[in-house]
């Protein structure tokens, strides 16, 4: 049992009320009624869901799945077939979770923004916005990160990330955009550094082919 995810249920439960905590061989997790708000703080939807510790939790994401089936299990719809969410793509959670997240922040940033989508999605036949799956996913994911979709960048910011990097945090960004070095592609590369050199090459290479 992941006693970190343990000890952050009676929070949780406090918070969200039409959660409850639930025990089943040796593991407790949660599962209830999530409510779904717009901005005017006015419910227009529900999922029932379950939330279950993985054993990286809080460095990666806990499990989320949807139970009753309002959202159909297919990937096109980031669902799979034993009802668990696709919340985001790998990496992206990997940034996110590198100083540890609590539940609350999980269900409040990741999981309730990711059933208000499905429910545009419902509405409009289409997401307000959303990684792919598959290499599809993992590309947007770096050219929203490098801010660019060249490849040859791509190595040079990683070369850069992972060598010694002689540009002046005051000094103009290496990518032209004329913005401090320290407000611009400093940020990315500590992002690359999050993420790991041999995954971040390995995951370039993957998209390439």
């Amino acid at each position: 049992m992941n006693q970190d995810f343990k000890n952050q249920l009676p929070e949780v439960i406090s918070v969200f009320p039409d959660l409850s905590i639930k025990h089943i061989n040796g593991q407790d997790f949660l599962k209830g009624i999530l409510d779904i708000a717009d901005e005017s703080s006015t419910v227009i939807g529900s999922f029932s869901v379950e939330i279950h510790p993985t054993e990286e939790f809080p460095y990666r994401f806990p499990k989320i799945f949807e139970v009753v089936g309002d959202i159909p299990c297919d990937i096109d719809w980031h669902k799979f077939s034993d009802n668990s969410c696709c919340i985001t793509v790998e990496q992206d959670e990997i940034i996110k979770c590198h100083n540890g997240i609590t539940l609350i922040n999980f269900i409040e940033k990741e999981v309730i923004p990711y059933f208000a989508n499905q429910l545009y999605r419902i509405k409009t036949g289409r997401y307000l916005n959303e990684y792919p799956h598959g290499k599809a996913g993992v590309r947007l994911f770096y050219c929203e990160l490098f801010r660019s979709s060249n490849p040859k960048f791509w190595f040079f910011c990683i070369e850069r990330a992972f060598g010694n990097s002689k540009t002046g945090r005051n000094d103009k960004c290496y990518c032209n955009s004329g913005i401090k070095y320290k407000k611009c592609h400093f940020f990315v590369e500590e992002m690359l550094q999050i993420i790991g050199k041999q995954k971040v090459i390995n995951d370039l290479i993957l998209i390439s082919k």
